[in-house]
């Protein structure tokens, strides 16, 4: 039993209600066939491209030269990049209260406005689907795994598979809004955020700022700061659902404009995130091998992340992913990862991943479908568990606030 109650796996008493248009037998009156070259994606509003900010320092280089760049070439100790992003601000140098306030799904009044004006059920935004669509993808494709054959003969004998922590269950919650329910992240049993979470908004912030700007976030200049901007989202309707992702920096010469930035902490600091102090001297230094290197930090970014990234652009139509790779205290080294590449490493091509991407959306609309209408107008927790291969389990719980506030005390 959870502390609201028992779960209830609300699929029992009903018959199957989807299924992958190639993997299963379609029976009629029994299964849903997907069709996913049926349903298209349409933005939602005016575009914000245009107030999207630009990478700083020299880096929209790194846009359009394959493969990582280093900051500080390793064998004369030049440049090639700004040396003022080398050394990291901390979090109790920063003042994260001048930056945008993040809001929920749930909250966002224009993302529930655009969702009643054009009839559609569900709300969500990338950072709160992304891990539950993983799941589905898990289904659909038969757990099929990464393209790792690209990596150097030091990973022959590595795993070739997603992560653990990516097959954990993942859980939603649906907040009813007047015939509208927000997706937001469960955090019901979340800790504190992370080091790498918290230094994420700075960094973004220091690569798209020049050094005068930047300083001025800084808690002993912060005081010059009156006017807390806009963040800047791309809304985009599809089937069931109104989506909404946040548009981090852009370049008009890229062929989608815009693109995500990912502040990737290195392995030994994602390994012991507890301790990031003790971690801070690990370097990431050379361009091959299995450890301190720019190669099994893609590595690890593949079986770890490259599946939600990919779910955010698509969500956001953009082009692809930046990455800055660091320790906390030091950058190194900086790669541009565009949707191309990431699709052939996850789907073989990017066809498949259209394909793929679509179907579980239409999918997760009809599962979230199938629990309001068992729970209409009800606050829901939805959980996802595909650790057993070829199956996906889910649980369905109402949400009650006062008696989980009451157990957490």
């Amino acid at each position: 039993k959870s502390p609201t109650g028992p779960r209830t796996q609300f699929f029992e008493d009903t018959e199957p209600v989807v299924v992958h248009d190639m993997s299963y037998p379609i029976e009629s009156g029994k299964w849903y066939r997907i069709i996913p070259e049926n349903f298209d994606y349409a933005r939602v509003g005016a575009s914000h491209v245009s107030r999207v900010p630009t990478l700083a320092h020299g880096l929209e280089r790194v846009l359009f030269n394959p493969g990582v760049h280093y900051l500080q070439d390793p064998n004369s100790g030049v440049y090639n990049f700004n040396p003022y992003i080398r050394n990291i601000t901390q979090p109790e140098e920063f003042d994260y209260d001048k930056l945008t306030p993040y809001i929920t799904s749930s909250k966002d009044k224009r993302l529930l406005g655009y969702a009643r004006g054009r009839e559609k059920k569900f709300v969500g935004s990338t950072s709160s689907m992304t891990h539950v669509l993983s799941h589905l993808y898990f289904l659909i494709s038969a757990n099929k795994q990464p393209n790792l054959s690209s990596m150097s003969a030091s990973y022959e004998m590595m795993p070739d598979n997603f992560t653990r922590g990516m097959r954990y269950p993942a859980s939603i919650e649906l907040r009813y809004h007047d015939g509208v329910y927000g997706i937001d992240a469960d955090k019901s049993f979340d800790v504190k955020d992370s080091i790498l979470s918290i230094l994420g908004k700075s960094l973004e912030m220091l690569l798209t700022s020049e050094p005068k700007e930047f300083d001025k976030y800084k808690k002993e200049n912060s005081w010059k700061i009156k006017d807390i901007g806009e963040e800047n989202y791309h809304y985009v309707e599809f089937d069931e659902f109104v989506l909404r992702s946040q548009l981090d920096c852009r370049d008009d010469r890229l062929p989608r404009k815009t693109f995500d930035l990912k502040t990737r902490g290195a392995l030994a600091v994602r390994m012991d995130l507890q301790n990031p102090e003790e971690n801070k001297g690990y370097p990431v230094i050379y361009s091959k091998g299995q450890l301190q290197s720019f190669e099994r930090e893609y590595y690890d970014m593949v079986r770890s992340a490259f599946l939600k990234y990919n779910f955010q652009v698509r969500i956001g139509n953009m082009d692809g992913i930046f990455v800055a790779y660091h320790n906390t205290a030091r950058m190194f080294g900086f790669q541009y990862i565009s949707r191309t590449e990431m699709d052939q490493v996850l789907y073989g091509n990017s066809p498949t991943g259209s394909k793929a991407f679509r179907s579980i959306l239409v999918l997760l609309g009809k599962i979230l479908r199938t629990a309001t209408k068992k729970h209409p107008k009800k606050d829901l927790r939805i959980t996802f568990d595909s650790r057993q291969p070829n199956k996906l389990r889910i649980w369905a719980e109402v949400i009650d606030d006062k008696g989980e506030e009451e157990f957490l005390k």
